[in-house]
């Protein structure tokens, strides 16, 4: 299994309605997605605008399946102005 965080850090004048139907439609698409085992989208509560995706895929193939995707990348696209920074990922492995 891989795992991993996404942070996304949002501009403080980004449209939240708008960036919420671009997230919601990319979880949609991306919980249908065979080798997807958890998709989740939490917001920091202490830091306005720091948004974290957690992530879990079965293997590297599905990961770089959904890297590759329609809806990841029309996502990308349509919300990257929005971002202050690029999205940071970070794989981790559970040690307890």
């Amino acid at each position: 299994m891989i795992s991993i965080i996404a942070l996304i850090r949002v501009k403080g004048s980004a449209p939240l309605e708008e960036l919420n139907s671009l997230f919601r439609r990319l979880i949609d698409e991306t919980r249908k997605e065979s080798g997807c085992q958890r998709y989740e989208l939490q917001e920091v509560t202490d830091q306005a605008g720091l948004f974290m995706m957690m992530e879990e895929w079965k293997s590297e193939v599905a990961l770089e399946l959904h890297n590759n995707s329609k809806h990841f990348n029309d996502f990308v696209s349509s919300a990257s102005p929005y971002f202050a920074a690029p999205i940071e990922e970070f794989p981790f492995k559970r040690l307890i």
